[in-house]
């Protein structure tokens, strides 16, 4: 999984055969999104996957909504859990 930094988070779900819509988006704290979370298909094998994305104030959202073009054109920074 190392391999995925530097990605987009688009093509990291392609290689898990992932659809957006099962992609659950971490916002710590509200509003500020900073990783995805989903079940990686890739080798058979099915494994919760989480993505760290560096955080910019573009990726600020006060109703903790972000458009799929958002999410999937972001960098891998990190492949694990959220850094607090």
């Amino acid at each position: 999984m190392k391999e995925w930094i530097g990605l987009t988070i688009g093509e990291v779900l392609v290689r898990c055969g992932v659809s957006f819509a099962d992609v659950q988006v971490l916002d710590e704290p509200p509003g500020k999104l900073r990783a995805v979370e989903f079940v990686c298909l890739e080798g058979g094998q099915p494994r919760r996957v989480v993505l760290q994305i560096d955080y910019y104030p573009d990726l600020f959202s006060e109703d903790r909504s972000w458009s799929q073009k958002l999410v999937e054109e972001q960098t891998v920074v990190k492949v694990g859990p959220l850094d607090n």
